[in-house]
């Protein structure tokens, strides 16, 4: 199975934010929407980097209160690591894990096109593993 399996079962919504935003615009996002992870882009929808609520939390630790004026652009991380629709489900677990990030961002043809946690990666691999496991118990019992 691949990316695009998951993007259809929760569908291609990305929320984004621009560099400029403030920490606390982006708190308030994450917060109001229930999101891990918000997705810097520019005016024109290029990608710029990631914010996680980790980053926040490291902000804050780090400049104090001061860190929720600061624009996200200070604490975006930045290159982006993305995938392709195409890219298989085990492959971006394999890439998240060496990463240790928790989204990608999915790109197809230089266009946000979705974003995967990896929340979203392991239900999707287990609903593969009991189907499969299903089949192998109608066989058997068919075998009887």
């Amino acid at each position: 199975m691949n990316v695009e399996a998951i993007l259809r079962t929760k569908g291609g919504n990305v929320f984004t934010i621009r560099p400029e935003h403030s920490v606390a615009e982006m708190a308030t996002l994450v917060s109001n929407k229930r999101i891990g992870a918000v997705v810097v882009c520019d005016d024109k929808g290029r990608i710029l980097g990631m914010v996680s609520e980790r980053d926040i939390v490291r902000a804050i630790a780090v400049y104090g209160k001061g860190a929720l004026e600061m624009p996200i652009r200070n604490i975006m991380t930045s290159p982006v690591v993305t995938c392709s629709p195409t890219e298989t489900v085990k492959k971006i677990l394999e890439v998240m894990t060496e990463r240790r990030i928790r989204h990608l961002p999915v790109v197809e043809k230089d266009h946000l096109v979705g974003i995967v946690s990896i929340g979203d990666a392991v239900s999707h691999r287990l609903e593969e593993r009991q189907a499969e496991l299903d089949v192998l118990r109608d066989i058997a019992v068919a075998r009887k």
